[in-house]
């Protein structure tokens, strides 16, 4: 007999093995769509310092972002924060309050030594499904690396967003389904 316990494991369970195995076969990359985006490799200092350059005040939950260009800084599962989630100035998937016209500048940082993540933007909310098809993706970074030898995989984009209520996703599968994700308004 299944009790809600056993059904709530069984589903992690189910959970973890997919998102292991699109992380084994790059199946993020397929899902985010052909982004171009370049990753680099920084050491714990230096994602401490570039988490440092992201130019939003805190506000309880909310990251508000004034001016024509903003920098926004997102890591996955930095120590400390429930994996899995994203964590921009210090909060857990916040939403984010950017100014309509605005460039936006966005650096994510792969901090989880154990799964890669992307960071994506689209208008799809949630509820998401475990094997997300998540169409379409204004902007992001598609599948990264899987963190080794003691260094992080980073990467930056620009957006140009337009007025509106936007998303980010992870769309590694089971991620987005289980709260790794965040709204975006534009105003």
């Amino acid at each position: 007999m299944y009790t809600q316990n056993t059904m709530k494991k069984n589903w992690y369970v189910t959970v973890g093995a997919a998102a292991a195995l699109a992380a084994t076969i790059g199946m993020g990359t397929a899902m985010a769509g052909t982004l171009d985006t370049t990753w680099k490799e920084a050491t714990l200092p230096q994602v401490k310092a570039m988490l440092e350059k992201d130019t939003g005040k805190v506000s309880g939950d909310t990251v508000t972002y004034s001016g024509k260009t903003v920098h926004v800084v997102a890591a996955a599962v930095l120590p400390g924060f429930p994996f899995p989630s994203f964590e921009v100035h210090d909060k857990k998937n916040p939403t984010l309050e950017i100014p309509a016209g605005a460039t936006v500048d966005v650096t994510f940082i792969n901090t989880n030594k154990g799964f890669g993540h992307s960071f994506d933007i689209t208008k799809k909310g949630p509820p998401y499904a475990v094997m997300p098809v998540i169409d379409p993706i204004v902007a992001g970074t598609g599948f990264s690396p899987v963190p080794k030898d003691g260094k992080f995989g980073y990467t930056d984009f620009t957006w140009h967003p337009t007025a509106g209520t936007y998303y980010y996703v992870c769309q590694i599968p089971g991620h987005a389904a289980t709260g790794m994700f965040g709204k975006i308004v534009v105003k």
